[in-house]
C-alpha cells in the first residue's frame, strides 16, 4: 500500500484555497445535478444523548473522486468550550479503494459549507450585489463572511442573532455593523445567508435564530 498523507488541521487550514474551493464545487454540484454522483442519504449513529457520527461517502464520476467524511455534533461541547462540530474527511483511490489521504474535517466543512453558499451567489445574485447580511453568529457566520466577498465585492455586511453580546462580538471581528433585528439586517440586504442552526423559522422582526 502507497503512504497515506496525514493533514493536521493547521495544514489544511494552510493549504485549503478559498477560490478553488469554490471553484471545485461548480462540477461536483453539476455532477450530483446529473446523477453522475453517487452521494447516499448520510448514516449516522447516536451517541446516547451526547451526539451523533455520521457517515458521509461519496463517489463523484467527472472529477473521479472517492471520498468520505466522518462528522460529529455534540452540541454540549458549546459549554465545555469545544467546537460543535468535530470532523475528519478520508480520500481513496477510485480506481484500487487505496486511502490516499487522512484530513481533518472541521476546517473543511465550515469552508465548504460557505463555499457552497459563495458559488449560489456567484450564480444567482445581482453583479453590483454589495450588501451582505448574516443572520447568526457561529462558525458559519465567519465563514460565510470571508467566503461571499470573493465572488461580489461586499461594501458592508450587517450582522444579526439572538444574543446581542455575540452579535457585537461578532460584528466588531470581522468588520461588520450589528443589527437589532433580523428585520433590519434583511431590509437593505443584496445578499441574505442564514448560519443558523434553528430548529424554528428565523422570523422577521425579532432575532430568533
Amino acid at each position: 500500500m502507497r503512504s497515506m498523507l496525514i493533514l493536521s488541521r493547521a495544514d489544511v487550514e494552510r493549504l485549503l484555497d478559498p477560490d478553488a474551493l469554490i471553484d471545485a464545487l461548480a462540477p461536483a454540484m453539476a455532477d450530483l445535478s446529473a446523477g453522475r454522483a453517487s452521494v447516499p442519504a448520510r448514516n449516522f449513529a447516536r451517541v446516547e444523548q451526547r451526539g451523533i457520527l455520521a457517515a458521509m461517502p461519496a463517489h463523484l464520476q467527472t472529477s473521479n473522486v472517492l471520498a468520505a467524511k466522518l462528522v460529529l455534533v455534540f452540541h454540549g461541547n458549546a459549554a465545555k468550550g469545544l467546537e460543535t462540530h468535530q470532523a475528519i474527511v478520508a480520500v481513496f483511490d477510485p480506481e484500487t479503494g487505496e486511502p490516499l489521504a487522512l484530513m481533518d474535517g472541521a476546517s473543511i466543512t465550515a469552508l465548504r459549507t460557505a463555499a457552497g453558499s459563495a458559488l449560489a451567489t456567484r450564480l444567482c445574485a445581482r453583479d453590483d450585489a454589495s450588501t451582505l447580511a448574516i443572520i447568526g453568529t457561529g462558525v458559519q457566520a465567519r465563514s460565510h463572511a470571508r467566503m461571499i466577498p470573493r465572488v461580489r465585492r461586499i461594501r458592508d455586511v450587517i450582522v444579526a442573532g439572538r444574543t446581542p453580546a455575540q452579535v457585537a462580538a461578532l460584528a466588531s471581528e470581522i468588520g461588520a455593523r450589528a443589527a437589532s433585528s433580523v428585520k433590519e439586517a434583511v431590509a437593505s440586504a443584496d445578499v441574505v445567508c442564514t448560519c443558523t442552526n434553528a430548529t424554528t423559522p428565523v422570523q422577521i422582526g425579532r432575532a430568533h435564530v
